[in-house]
């Protein structure tokens, strides 16, 4: 289990609705201190995968010239650069899939398997839909070859033998099988949660959902440290009277024919973001708040997303109903 003071992106992309660019976002903000990209994937290894690997390193002598340059994966990998751009995360990532297809070649389907479902459980609130036919596909894969290959690590009589036969389980299971790891490996990146979540509140976003190490308290007592947090980030009581919303104002309509429709009858900002971030075509949260900015400015991605979450947060005051 994880620190108490670490969180994994992907839980923090479902407690406060992150798209890619906002992750991106954070992480450039929180680097390098506050980053820990490898640490679910080192937690991994040691708890379920080394200590099968290392048992084959001692009966093999693995850990003897000329074979430890050769196989990686008897150690976990440190990733030693610059920890200061994203250059060190992308280099974590692509170090984390090789060492995972290596694990892959010279271990079980079901160790292998044990490990990576402990990466998700921590990573993600509820993963069970969380890549679940590219796993499904690579874990039936990968059993189809344990079969094929048993008899030959059972029988290898020393260690090129072994090096042979992981060698040659590697190259029969396609590298596309693998490819979801590099998709899914910036949600398993560790963070540090107070400085992560205070980042968060400072730039407008607010508590969606609470998940497992994320709860509205916690949320509530960092946004009581700031000094100039916005007053978005604890939605008011909701209000008992609805404001309703005729259809022909947002039914089918492009976002920017929906702010001009709402806002020429006179509906306030933060109701026009809700029905725009609710009803309509799912423009992201940059697009709303470019919309309801200031016109003819150019501002960052960031800015925009910020203005939006401000917007929502005021709406939750409110019951938006349509006719």
């Amino acid at each position: 289990m994880l620190s108490q003071k670490h969180i994994p992106i992907g839980k923090l992309k479902q407690a406060f609705g992150l798209t890619t660019q906002d992750v991106d976002t954070l992480l450039s903000t929180l680097l390098p201190d506050g980053v820990f990209p490898t640490t679910l994937w080192k937690k991994a290894y040691s708890s379920f995968w080394h200590g099968k690997i290392d048992s084959y390193a001692v009966l093999y002598k693995l850990d003897t010239p000329p074979f430890p340059e050769r196989l990686q994966f008897l150690s976990f990998p440190e990733v030693i650069i610059d920890p200061d751009g994203h250059y060190y995360l992308s280099k974590s990532r692509e170090r984390m899939v090789v060492l995972f297809i290596e694990i892959s070649s010279i271990l079980s389907a079901d160790k292998v398997k044990t490990g990576l479902d402990y990466i998700i459980e921590e990573t993600y609130e509820t993963g069970d839909n969380i890549f679940a036919q590219e796993r499904k596909d690579l874990f039936e894969t990968l059993a189809i070859e344990d079969k094929d290959f048993a008899v030959r690590f059972a029988t290898a009589a020393n260690a090129r033998e072994l090096i042979d036969t992981i060698d040659a389980k590697r190259r029969a299971v396609s590298l596309k099988y693998f490819s979801f790891l590099s998709q899914m490996f910036h949600d398993t990146i560790v963070v540090d949660k107070i400085a992560a979540i205070r980042e968060l509140l400072r730039c407008g976003y607010f508590l969606q959902r609470e998940v497992k190490g994320i709860s509205k308290a916690l949320v509530d007592r960092i946004t009581a440290t700031l000094d100039d947090h916005p007053q978005g980030n604890t939605p008011v009581q909701s209000s008992t009277s609805s404001i309703v919303v005729p259809r022909a104002l947002w039914d089918g309509k492009s976002p920017e024919a929906v702010y001009k429709a709402m806002d020429d009858e006179g509906f306030d900002k933060p109701i026009i973001a809700y029905v725009l971030s609710e009803w309509c075509e799912k423009p992201n949260k940059t697009k709303i708040g470019r919309l309801l900015g200031p016109r003819g400015e150019n501002e960052h991605d960031s800015t925009s997303r910020s203005r939006t979450y401000k917007l929502l947060a005021e709406a939750a005051a409110f019951t938006i109903i349509t006719d």
